[in-house]
């Protein structure tokens, strides 16, 4: 492991990389279902063509309703469902990866689903106060964000690791 850690426009460029990618899933999604539903189902993908309350009785009418919040709420999962299962999994995210990133505790070895859960409400925080929790990136000496120092992570480039070893090195 490189002791350097990753400033902000490494972490920027990530960051884009993975909302597009997270973007790009969503808009997947929430074509993809309501497709499925009217193709397996019969749902209408509009749901103004539901048909009216006196069909409570009906399966269909209420899978057709629930369309309408079910497809956002999938949405909605798709960010930390994807953050935090490649933190604890990889300790990166495809947009980390392409840049040599990883996330890791303040004493090397990986996150767990724990502290992925903790850094992800905690980086949530961050971009609610107006982005301002990242701007300890620009002036800590382990280029830490808020969500890092209370996490107990930080994020170092990794290309070495990644690297098969080469011919007469073991």
């Amino acid at each position: 492991m490189t002791s350097r850690y990753g400033g902000v426009v490494s972490r920027g460029v990530a960051f884009v990389v993975d909302g597009l990618v997270v973007a790009a899933m969503i808009s997947a999604a929430t074509w993809v279902v309501p497709q499925l539903a009217h193709s397996l189902l019969g749902i209408p993908t509009d749901s103004t063509q539901c048909g009216s309350i006196a069909e409570w009785w009906r399966v269909r009418h209420h899978l057709c309703r629930a369309l309408g919040w079910v497809t956002p709420a999938v949405a909605l999962s798709f960010e930390p469902l994807y953050k935090i299962g490649f933190w604890t999994l990889d300790g990166r995210t495809p947009g980390m990866a392409l840049l040599g990133l990883r996330v890791l505790r303040i004493d090397g070895r990986p996150i767990g689903l724990p502290i992925a859960l903790r850094r992800f409400a905690l980086r949530l925080l961050s971009v609610l106060a107006l982005g301002l929790g990242f701007l300890p990136v620009l002036f800590s000496a382990r280029r830490q964000a808020f969500h890092d120092r209370l996490a107990g992570t930080i994020i170092v480039h990794d290309w070495l690791r990644d690297l098969p070893p080469s011919p007469g090195h073991s």
